[in-house]
C-alpha cells in the first residue's frame, strides 16, 4: 500500500472518529415514565435522573413523568412517547414475548437494567371491616369497598389476576354487594379514614410512601393470598411466592404469604448506544447510594442487573450490553 493510500485511510478515520465522537456528545431530550408523584417509582426516577443527568452530553434532559405505571410506561415507550419507563419483571415479559396483557410484542422496548428492588402484592383492610381474607373480598362480605391502582398500574393488574384464579372478576364481587375500583395515591389513606373505602391492594415494597400513610392514618391489617392463588400466580402470570416478613408494614405483626416482583428499567430502541451505556454503568458502579434515593434500592445487587429473568426477558439495549460484558456481567 502506497504512502498516499495510507494518508487517505488515515484522515477516513480521523473524520469518522470524529463524527462519531460529535454524535455521541449531542444532547438528549429523555421522558421517563414513573408512576405518580409521591410514589416510590417517581422517587427512584428523580433520583436516577440526578445521578445519571450530569453525566450525559451537555444541554440533555431527562424529564420525569408521574405516568403510568408498569403497564403504562410500557406503552408510553413502543408508543414513542418515553425514553425510559419503569415497570415490573412480570409485566416487561409480557410485553416482550406479547402475550398476557400485550397480545403483541412490543418491539420498540429493550431491557436497561433488572431487579432494582422487592415488590410485595399487598392487600391491607381495615380492622373495623371484618374482612380476614380474599374470600372475604370475593364473596362481598359487608359491601367491603376495595381500592387499587388505575388500569395500567400493575396493582390493577394483579387484582384482575387474583380474582380470575379465585373464579370471580371485579363484576361478580359487585353483584355480590362489594366493589372494587380505582383511586388515586395521593387521596386513598383519606377516603378509607373517612369510611368511603375497606381496603387498597396493590405492589408495594418496603418504605413504599402510600403504604406508610395508608397504613399510619388507619387501623389496618395485611392479608395474606390463598396457597392455590399464589401457585396460579407463579406458574401462569410469572410472579414469585414469598412471605412478607413481621412488622414489614404499620400493623403486620405477623408474616404474610403473598407473591413478589422486582422493578426494572425498560429503553426505548432508538436511545443512542452511548446514552444507555451511561445509564447502565453509573446505576452499576454506584450502587451503594442507590439507597439514598429510596430504601427499597438497598435490594438491588449490582451482579444480577443484566439477568435475563429480571429484565423480563426483553433484550438488552446493545449500549447497556456492551457496558455489561465490559463488566463481566453479562457474556
Amino acid at each position: 500500500m502506497n504512502r498516499l493510500s495510507v494518508f487517505c485511510m488515515s484522515l477516513a478515520f480521523a473524520a469518522t472518529t470524529a463524527l462519531s465522537a460529535a454524535v455521541a456528545d449531542e444532547p438528549v431530550k429523555l421522558r421517563f415514565g414513573t408512576v405518580g408523584v409521591g410514589s416510590a417509582w417517581y422517587n427512584y426516577g428523580a433520583g436516577i435522573a440526578d445521578l445519571v443527568g450530569p453525566k450525559l452530553p451537555k444541554g440533555s434532559t431527562i424529564d420525569v413523568l408521574p405516568i403510568a405505571g408498569g403497564v403504562g410506561n410500557i406503552k408510553l415507550i413502543q408508543n414513542g412517547e418515553a425514553e425510559l419507563g419503569i415497570s415490573f419483571a412480570v409485566t416487561s415479559a409480557e410485553a416482550c414475548g406479547g402475550f398476557g396483557t400485550f397480545p403483541e410484542k412490543q418491539d420498540k422496548v429493550m431491557g436497561l437494567i433488572g431487579g432494582l428492588d422487592t415488590y410485595y402484592f399487598g392487600t391491607f383492610v381495615t380492622k373495623s371491616s371484618g374482612v380476614t381474607s380474599w374470600q372475604d373480598i370475593v364473596d362481598g362480605k359487608n359491601k367491603f369497598h376495595l381500592l387499587t391502582t388505575k388500569a395500567g398500574g400493575t396493582g390493577e393488574q394483579a387484582v384482575r389476576q387474583v380474582l380470575s384464579l379465585m373464579g370471580s372478576s371485579k363484576d361478580d364481587v359487585a353483584a355480590k354487594g362489594g366493589m372494587i375500583e380505582p383511586s388515586t395515591r395521593s387521596g386513598t389513606a383519606e377516603i378509607i379514614k373517612d369510611g368511603q373505602a375497606d381496603g387498597w391492594a396493590h405492589v408495594v415494597t418496603k418504605g413504599h410512601p402510600a403504604a406508610t400513610q395508608i397504613t399510619t392514618v388507619n387501623d389496618m391489617i395485611m392479608i395474606p393470598l390463598p396457597d392455590d392463588v399464589i401457585k396460579g400466580m407463579v406458574e401462569k402470570y410469572g410472579w414469585s411466592a414469598v412471605t412478607v416478613p413481621p412488622n414489614t408494614f404499620k400493623g403486620q405483626t405477623e408474616p404474610v404469604k403473598t407473591v413478589r416482583a422486582a422493578s426494572n428499567i425498560l429503553i426505548a430502541k432508538s436511545v443512542p448506544d452511548d446514552v444507555a451505556y451511561t445509564f447502565a454503568k453509573m446505576l452499576v458502579e454506584n450502587a451503594a447510594a442507590l439507597p439514598k434515593i429510596h430504601a427499597a434500592l438497598s435490594d438491588f445487587d449490582p451482579k444480577m442487573a443484566a439477568d435475563p429473568a429480571l429484565n423480563g426477558n426483553c433484550p438488552i439495549h446493545p449500549g447497556a450490553a456492551k457496558y455489561y460484558r465490559e463488566a463481566g456481567l453479562m457474556k
